[in-house]
């Protein structure tokens, strides 16, 4: 499964310069398979990274490993201690809250920014992601929803052309992908996140600046609320 901020797959045009030669190193590669197992929830928060286990499950040696334990730190999802290793960051309540109030600004920022500066072919791909979502939705295909919903976010944030704030949204909102994938196993919280899309794709569609910054923050908050208020399930 890849996920948006991924090296490879579906979504990488979303992220990549078109012209760009992507030929990641094998650090890159493992960094990019330990974010994806830190989403998914197979590293939970807190887990301490044993470098024998995960050199034999992911075939490479303890230097690319280490590598990449320094480009997930870089991302803020590991921490690394001296004569201790690396650990899967695990966020206090208070951190949550202040990273969904800061995405929640990015976030709808950025969707008033597109509504003004998107291209016609911008808002069919964002359309299209989103009808992908919805499908997804419909099968509880829960890792193919997850890659067009947040592939949905990531569309939006560099469709308003401010490459600052896509730099701020991507590194930050790397730090909550594990909680906003983990959410959508609670059927309710995954059913309210599609009402919350169709909300504020359909104003972005329509180019609606204020309604799209409003239920886009909206969303931010709804989920900010849901982690703070009960445990998400493991």
């Amino acid at each position: 499964m890849d996920y948006p901020n991924s090296t490879s797959g579906p979504l990488t045009g979303l992220l990549a310069d078109p012209l760009a030669i992507n030929h990641p190193t094998l650090a890159a590669v493992v960094a990019d398979r330990l974010r994806q197992l830190i989403i998914d929830g197979s590293l939970k928060p807190g887990t301490a990274l044993n470098e024998r286990d995960l050199c034999d499950l992911l075939g490479v040696s303890r230097t690319p490993l280490r590598e990449a334990y320094r480009i997930l730190a870089a991302d803020g999802l590991v921490s690394i201690q001296p004569k201790r290793g690396a650990m899967v960051i695990e966020h206090s309540p208070a951190d949550i809250e202040n990273i969904f109030d800061v995405l929640a600004v990015l976030e709808g920022l950025a969707i008033r920014q597109a509504v003004e500066r998107a291209t016609d072919a911008e808002l069919k791909e964002i359309a299209a992601l989103h009808q992908q979502m919805l499908k997804s939705f419909q099968k509880r295909d829960i890792k193919s929803y997850f890659a067009a919903s947040m592939g949905t976010h990531v569309a939006i944030s560099r469709a308003a052309h401010n490459p600052a704030l896509t730099e701020t949204y991507t590194r930050l909102n790397l730090q909550v992908q594990a909680l906003r994938y983990k959410s959508n196993l609670d059927p309710d919280e995954w059913i309210a996140g599609v009402a919350d899309h169709e909300r504020f794709v359909g104003a972005l569609l329509a180019r609606d600046a204020e309604a799209a910054e409003t239920h886009i923050r909206h969303h931010l908050v709804n989920k900010k609320s849901y982690h703070l208020q009960r445990p998400v399930p493991a």
